[in-house]
């Protein structure tokens, strides 16, 4: 019987993403908070997304969560996951940024780490530092406002939706970019190797464009839809 429930509601939580969202969207989206690029900033608070990062939203969070992310083999038959993965860290050393440190250098070259052949050591570094460092922001900021004011089973049917919604096909756009480039951001701009102070002040200035509460809104609020299904 446990596992015909599970079966169930793993379909149903399928359907929510792949199948056309039978509330009419346009009309749901307008009434809410979202920015009018909420898929775009809801991809980039995702696209990269694991377990983990899931658990600081919903203790349930497991590898079956339904929110799509980057493969961690860029170049695979299959650019985009259907669930957030395990972050993979290890535990030889003491701390945990140090052994993130240890995950990004050991796959240097392999191009197995998400993000691609073109990012130098530092630029990874500051990749996966700037997530977990959005995911703790939105945590602290946006997440309670949402819990306080939650969106309605309609706004989250359309957000959960997410090849009907532009949100997976955002996150596909980070895949297809990370075998040419390093894109920081989705907003189709080049960007300096960071090599030097100047550099990254670009970067640091890219980076923050997510760290509106706007856009942090958005992901909070994806986050809080997609989490009621686990």
């Amino acid at each position: 019987m446990e596992l015909l429930l599970a079966a169930l509601f793993c379909t149903s939580i399928a359907g929510l993403s792949a199948t056309k969202p039978t509330v009419n969207c346009s009309s749901t989206f307008p009434s809410t908070k979202l920015s009018p690029n909420y898929n775009e900033t809801i991809a980039h608070a995702i696209h990269s997304m694991t377990v983990e990062g899931l658990k600081l939203f919903n203790s349930k969070a497991t590898e079956i969560n339904f929110v799509p992310t980057v493969n961690q083999d860029v170049f695979s038959y299959q650019p985009i996951l259907e669930h957030a993965p395990r972050d993979g860290f290890g535990n030889d050393f003491h701390t945990r940024t140090m052994n993130v440190v240890d995950k990004i250098l050991s796959t240097l070259g392999n191009s197995k780490d998400g993000l691609g052949p073109h990012w130098s050591a530092i630029e990874r570094v500051a990749h996966i530092f700037h997530m977990q460092d959005l995911w703790e922001r939105i945590k602290a900021t946006e997440w309670p406002k949402v819990q306080q004011t939650p969106p309605s089973d309609e706004v989250c049917t359309c957000l959960s939706s997410v090849d009907f919604n532009g949100i997976k096909d955002a996150v596909g756009w980070v895949a297809n970019h990370y075998k040419t480039g390093t894109p920081i951001t989705l907003l189709n701009r080049p960007i300096p190797k960071l090599t030097d102070a100047t550099a990254w002040s670009v970067w640091k200035n890219r980076l923050l464009h997510y760290y509106t509460p706007e856009a942090m809104r958005d992901a909070a609020t994806y986050l809080y839809c997609v989490s009621k299904f686990w």
